[in-house]
Order: C-alpha cells, then structure tokens, then sequence
C-alpha cells in the first residue's frame, strides 16, 4: 500500500475516532447505530471509493484456520491469566458491572450477550484488526498490532459514558486479537476468542452476584 494512502487512512481514523468520541448517544440503540456507522460503513466507503481492496483483504475469510485456532488457543490462556491475576490483585471483577436487566433472567442474558456484545465485538473486529490492522499491516508489518492497540487505546480513554473497565476485556485482548489477526490472515478468530472472553466474564459475574 502506497505512503499516500496510509496517509488517508490515518487521516480518516484520526477523524472519524474523534467524532465518535464526542458524538452523543443515550441507549444501547444508538451506541449499536453510531458504532455501526463508524466502525463499518465509513470504513465500507472509504474501501469502495478509494482503497478498492477485496473482503479477504481485511480478514473476512478463513484465512489460515490451523493458525487461528492455534493462536486463539495460546491467546485464551494467557489472557485468562491475566485476568485472573488482576482480579485477584487489583479486584476488576468487583468493579466489572453487567446490566441489571439480564440478572436472573436466563433469556435477557443470552439475548444482551449473542445480540448486544456481539455485535460490538464483530465491529470492533472488522474496524481495529480488519481495517485499520490489516491496512498498516502492509506497511509496518508486525508493528501495525501495537498501533491498532495503541489506537484503541486512546478511543477507550476518550469516551466518557462508558465505564473503561467495562472496556478492560477489549483493551487487555487488543494485542493478542491483533497477533491471531495477523497470523491468520482473518478476522474469525479473534473475533471468536474476543466474544468467548466477555461471555465468560459476564457469566462469572453473574454468578458472583447470584
């Protein structure tokens, strides 16, 4: 990819990040609509108008299936680690909230979690890994995993109706989602262990308050 048009697409991120940031929403509708507008189709247009590049580039096919589970594999455990030392360290279970409406309700939960959480998950997948990590990719190669985590990152610090560390499972797996991305050469698998990893955190939680 040619210096110029990482130079738009760095430019378009940039832009478009601080406009989410600061674009107001009020229910989980609106976060979902505004999510979808600027994680997929902004990303959508600037691809059909401009880049030209086809779906495998962005890591919407299979890939590498063998390396992807592998990763994935590798990704989970350490990841759980992780958390399972932060929680015991600095309590983030105790601070890691659920909405109220899926509590003691089996259906709610499993409709907030294979709806709502899915659907960030899968946008944030084709947007931080798909798009922006696949496009410097190209470029900067095994750097682009750092800048698509350092990107996000900052996007996390900036938005203020949204407890950051209901954001922490995003932000702690944004580097390993980034590696599996890479070595795949999709986005499925990170996007499968990213979901696999909030489900079991919100099911933890659920049963801690339980």
């Amino acid at each position: 990819m040619k210096n110029k048009e990482i130079f738009i697409v760095a430019v378009f991120v940039l832009v478009s990040l601080f406009i989410y940031a600061i674009f107001p929403t009020n229910n989980n509708f609106q976060q979902i609509t505004t999510a979808l507008i600027f994680f997929v189709s902004f990303p959508i247009i600037l691809n059909h108008f401009f880049l030209k590049r086809k779906p495998e580039f962005y890591g919407l096919s299979f890939g590498n299936w063998k390396s992807g589970l592998l990763w994935s594999f590798f990704s989970l455990v350490v990841i759980s680690f992780i958390f399972l030392i932060y929680s015991y360290y600095f309590g983030f279970l105790k601070n890691y909230s659920v909405p109220v409406f899926i509590l003691n309700n089996f259906w709610n939960f499993m409709f907030y979690e294979f709806i709502v959480v899915f659907l960030f998950v899968l946008m944030y997948e084709f947007y931080f890994r798909g798009f922006i990590l696949f496009v410097f990719e190209s470029r900067f190669k095994y750097w682009a995993i750092l800048i698509q985590a350092l990107i996000f990152l900052v996007l996390a610090l900036s938005i203020r109706d949204v407890s950051l560390y209901l954001l922490m499972p995003y932000l702690f797996f944004s580097p390993f989602a980034g590696l599996i991305a890479i070595k795949s050469k999709s986005i499925i698998y990170s996007l499968c262990s990213q979901f696999l990893i909030i489900f079991f955190l919100d099911f933890l939680v659920l049963r801690m308050i339980s």
